[in-house]
């Protein structure tokens, strides 16, 4: 830039981003964006640092966002990646490359690639280009106009934002402040932003808002316009409005240049010669003097980098001139270009569907109504290139405009329309819209009955079945819609096979008895179909369908050969999405039969589903590391990873989300009284069942208020025959067992127990392990102790804790091994406990038991209960030597009694003070009176014994004190009698006691 040229007023912004580019190149990476009107120099600005980077050595890479439909997704990356590849070995490239023109254009996503998972490996892959172009040199990557960018586009910035962090990369966006879209703000708020405001008063000395575009177009415009006898003109009235400036700015190129803008202003992203020269062909020989022309004028760059091939100097001049042009001209325009970039597409040239679907649509909605239905096709192309570009919000606005297209055609093809909503809800799920997805589906569903077609209804049907459904929730509309499609599709095809797998699967999951019955013929069915057509993807497809209708309590050893065909299939296809599945089945499955492999699978299902790429397999991923941490008796961890599942499945909008932490929270609740503290109520759908409050109530104290709450209530309620309940596993069997235990009666126990009796000798688990829910026997053990059958339970018990203990479940093995000596020992039901086995404690007292994660307080208070009425010293609590009874005291008996008679004379000074009103004495007395008393309370401690030095007793005194209460505050939630018991019975201090007013036994 020359002197002439320089910027004007921005040193300061300048020096902002000159710091973040410095920073970028110590290697901390980041996000800098530009922020302002148009025309307030946001290009110029980011040119001037383009230009100082290059010059410090930096590579820059520089791409243009641009307004309008014509635009295809990602274009800003696309110009980006160009350049990058002119630095960058192909190989590099990899599949960032599916972005350059030509790659991947005409395929869509396909069924076994997943959408999102696919869209994370893209992003990564340019993500990866960056950085190694960056780690040869630093880099600086300008994406203007960002006000313009398309969604996908702005998801792509946000990534590269938090994953360049840590490389030598400055990511530079320009942006209009007033126009920017949602997602930018989001970014603006998470990054640097520099708000350009007008040049001051000083820095512009006439009358154009600060602007410095209206400033320079105002003055060259007064530059060419001389004054009579020559100089300058004088500076005319405040202008309309920019655009006044600028259309009087073009009024002085030739009519020929003219046209040539006018086309130019049509074509698209940027000015296409080849395109110019086929819309004007009479144009051909003078050309390029016309582009020179517009160039002279300033109206257009030149080609050169950063910003490459001709454009228009400033987006105003673009708008002003397309702005000015008449409807009917506009039309033949965007006619007359979709033709020339026809026949450059046909010669083999790269043209984006998405513009020639803009020009089609421009021109039918200006009138042409004839190409209305080339406005649909092309429309329907782009959505399904920006698909498989992984431009999913794209791809859903092509889509709609197809539709809307469809409108226009003089006689709309039904079919044509079917096809279309078919297009768009899927787009729409693609895009996240799963509510705008289902209405579509339905729409889609309707006009498919109208017309009889069984491939439309059918595609609507599997397409909602796909959308998902909170567990437990009704889905008869899903059912009917599934039900009537695999009536009219009534031919052996994949599509019947899929739609007879998804029926599988809704009638298995919704719970009611005839569905359960019927859901495994159906599963079979579509799996024999899809086997008989050779179709690999279909039949794993149909296979899932079959392990869901063959799962209920007991069904491990029928559901593992399906799950291993799953398996097999997903490594031959190289399905990560399905092989994560099929290992976290496989775990749920060997774990139910007491195998530990099943946990390496478990964890292998973590790691897979972390690696998916997507936000649904990193919720996958944490919640099982919950249940993972549960079982092996990491209660604290269990309870972390939980709430942070919760959270990130909230942010996803995954539909089980708050029913998966909430059960896991009531799992974990059992080990130390916090499902009453909480409050932790993970009821099924039926919203009514009495079960979750008798056990809530029960662990409150309050047996009273718990059998009044179970009272009447039916076990077999949710029981379809013994061992089956209306769900793929017995949790609701194991909490109404718990419950009728704890508040039953005779019947509501026996009940329970004989539903249970098959699955004894197995290990339970909450769906697809969302918590580990420990053996069979331990419930059978419970009930049959509350039947009055202590030697079946005590043989129910035993198995329980072998059982635990050979799965590593540490927790319920010490809660299995409580509920057997409290059956063996003769005083067991009136005996007090305050036991810790496997890092949890048991506390019984007044027949009330709860416990609690492991701690120093709790360990404090056993050292305490087994020695009423004896001090112990707080030093020993904490493991060390209490101090020898001789050591030297802080102050000796002279210096204490120094002390006190000089606070004795400051007392009689203090009142006679007063009396003479002289507060400057009596201020000066107080201090110091304050300063002597601060000494001797460090030297005397409690009952004005005297404190030694060289020895630990009084941090011991405090820290064993803090941790003792603590741990009773602890305990009187869960158990309040015995909180309150220890309060009254437990001093601290120096010397710790348990005295109790009446002798306690306890078992420790």
């Amino acid at each position: 830039m020359s002197q002439r040229e320089r910027l004007v007023g921005r040193d300061a912004a300048l020096a902002v981003l000159r710091d973040a580019l410095d920073g970028a190149a110590r290697g901390r990476g980041g996000v800098a964006l530009l922020a302002g009107e148009a025309g307030i120099g946001k290009t110029a600005l980011a040119a001037e640092l383009a230009r100082r980077a290059a010059g410090a050595g930096a590579r820059v890479l520089w791409g243009q966002c641009w307004q309008g439909e014509a635009v295809p997704a990602y274009w800003p990356w696309v110009q980006v990646l160009r350049a990058a590849a002119e630095a960058a070995p192909a190989a590099e490239l990899g599949v960032a490359a599916r972005l350059l023109p030509g790659v991947a254009a005409e395929n869509p996503v396909g069924p076994s690639e997943e959408p999102e998972v696919a869209r994370f490996q893209l992003f990564d892959a340019v993500v990866r280009v960056l950085a190694g172009l960056a780690a040869r040199q630093p880099l600086l990557v300008v994406l203007d106009d960002l006000h313009w960018a398309d969604e996908a586009s702005l998801r792509l910035l946000r990534f590269a934002a938090r994953h360049l962090a840590l490389d030598p990369v400055l990511l530079l966006g320009t942006y209009r402040d007033l126009e920017a879209p949602a997602g930018l703000h989001e970014l603006a708020a998470a990054g640097e932003v520099v708000a350009l405001a007008g040049l001051a008063p000083a820095e512009v000395r006439r009358r154009t808002g600060g602007n410095p575009f209206f400033v320079r177009e105002l003055a060259r415009l007064l530059a060419a316009q001389p004054a009579p006898g020559g100089g300058l003109a004088p500076a005319p009235a405040v202008l309309d409005g920019v655009r006044d400036t600028l259309e009087r700015r073009l009024a002085r190129l030739s009519q020929p240049c003219a046209e040539v803008l006018a086309v130019a202003a049509v074509t698209g992203p940027q000015v296409g010669v080849e395109v110019l020269a086929r819309v004007l062909p009479g144009r051909g020989d003078d050309l390029a003097d016309l582009l020179s022309e517009a160039v002279r004028a300033r109206v257009l760059t030149a080609p050169g980098a950063p910003l490459g091939p001709y454009r228009f100097a400033h987006d105003l001049f673009r708008e002003t001139i397309y702005g000015g042009l008449p409807a009917a001209q506009r039309a033949g325009l965007h006619l007359a270009v979709a033709g020339a970039l026809a026949e450059l597409r046909a010669e083999g040239a790269t043209v984006h569907t998405a513009e020639l679907a803009a020009h089609h649509l421009a021109a039918a909605s200006a009138g042409a109504t004839a190409e209305a239905a080339e406005a649909v096709r092309w429309s329907g192309l782009a959505a399904r290139e920006a698909a498989a570009r992984f431009a999913f919000e794209d791809a859903r606005d092509h889509a709609e405009r197809a539709v809307a297209a469809l409108d226009l055609v003089e006689q709309p093809d039904p079919a044509a329309r079917l096809e279309l909503l078919g297009d768009l809800a899927e787009a729409r799920a693609l895009a996240g819209d799963g509510r705008g997805a289902r209405a579509t589906h339905l729409e889609a569903a309707a006009l498919a009955r109208r017309l009889g077609h069984d491939a439309g209804l059918a595609r609507a049907a599997v397409g909602i079945h796909a959308l998902g459904a909170p567990t437990g929730s009704a889905r008869d509309q899903q059912l009917a819609l599934l039900g009537e499609a695999a009536a009219m599709v009534d031919r052996p095809t994949p599509l019947r096979a899929r739609v007879l797998a998804c029926l599988a699967r809704e009638l298995h999951h919704s719970w009611e008895e005839a569905n359960l019955a019927r859901a495994p013929a159906v599963a079979e069915e579509a799996v024999a179909l899809a086997r008989e057509l050779d179709d690999p993807a279909t039949l794993s497809f149909a296979l899932l369908a079959l392990h869901d209708a063959r799962w209920r309590p007991g069904s491990a050893g029928e559901r593992l050969p399906v799950v291993e065909e799953m398996l097999a299939l997903a490594a031959t296809a190289g399905d990560r999405e399905l092989l994560a599945q099929a290992r976290l089945l496989r775990a749920v499955a060997l774990v139910e039969l007491g195998d530990r492999s099943g946990l390496a699978d478990l964890e292998e299902y973590c790691r897979l589903a972390g690696e998916l790429g997507h936000p649904g397999g990193r919720w996958g991923a944490l919640s099982r590391r919950a249940a993972a941490a549960g079982l092996a008796g990491r209660l604290e961890e269990a309870r972390a990873l939980a709430e942070e599942g919760r959270q990130l499945g909230r942010r996803i909008g995954q539909p089980d989300a708050d029913s998966v932490a909430d059960a896991q929270l009531w799992e974990l609740g059992r080990f130390d009284g916090r499902r009453s503290a909480a409050g932790t109520d993970p009821r099924p759908a039926s919203g009514d069942w009495p079960a979750w409050r008798a056990i809530l109530l029960a662990e409150a104290g309050d047996l009273e208020a718990a059998r009044a709450a179970f009272a009447g209530f039916d076990p077999d309620r949710y029981v379809l025959r013994p061992g089956v309940v209306r769900s793929h596993d017995p949790w609701p069997l194991l909490v109404t067992a718990e419950a009728a235990a704890l508040a039953g009666d005779g019947r509501q126990r026996a009940a329970s127990y004989q539903a249970l009796r098959p699955l004894a000798g197995s290990h339970t688990v909450l769906g697809g392990f969302v918590a580990y829910t420990g053996a069979a026997d331990h419930y059978l053990g419970v009930l049959a102790a509350a039947l009055g059958r202590p030697g079946e339970a005590a043989a129910h018990l035993r198995a329980a804790v072998e059982l635990h203990q050979r799965a590593g479940a540490t927790a319920w093995a010490a809660l299995s091994g409580e509920h057997l000596r409290r059956l063996e020992e003769p005083a067991a039901q009136a005996a007090n406990v305050f036991r810790s086995q496997g890092g949890v404690w048991t506390l019984t007292f007044d027949g009330v038991t709860a416990h609690l994660p492991d701690s120093k307080g709790l360990r404090d208070l056993a050292t305490l209960l087994g020695a009423p009425g004896e001090p112990v010293h707080a030093v020993r609590l904490l493991g060390g030597h209490p101090p020898a009874v001789g050591a030297d005291p802080v102050l000796d008996d002279r210096a204490r009694a120094g002390y006190r008679a000089r606070l004795a004379e400051l007392d009689a000074e203090l009142n006679q003070a007063g009396a003479d009103d002289d507060r400057d004495r009596a201020d000066r007395a107080q201090l110091e009176r304050e300063a002597l008393l601060a000494e001797l309370s460090r030297a005397v401690g409690l009952g004005g014994r005297p404190r030694r030095l060289g020895d630990d007793t009084e941090r011991a005194r405090k820290a064993v004190s803090a941790r003792i209460h603590d741990a009773i505050a602890r305990i009187e939630r869960v158990n309040p009698a015995l909180g309150r018991h220890l309060r009254q019975a437990v001093a601290t201090g120096t010397h710790c006691s348990y005295t109790p007013p009446e002798p306690v036994h306890w078992r420790l």
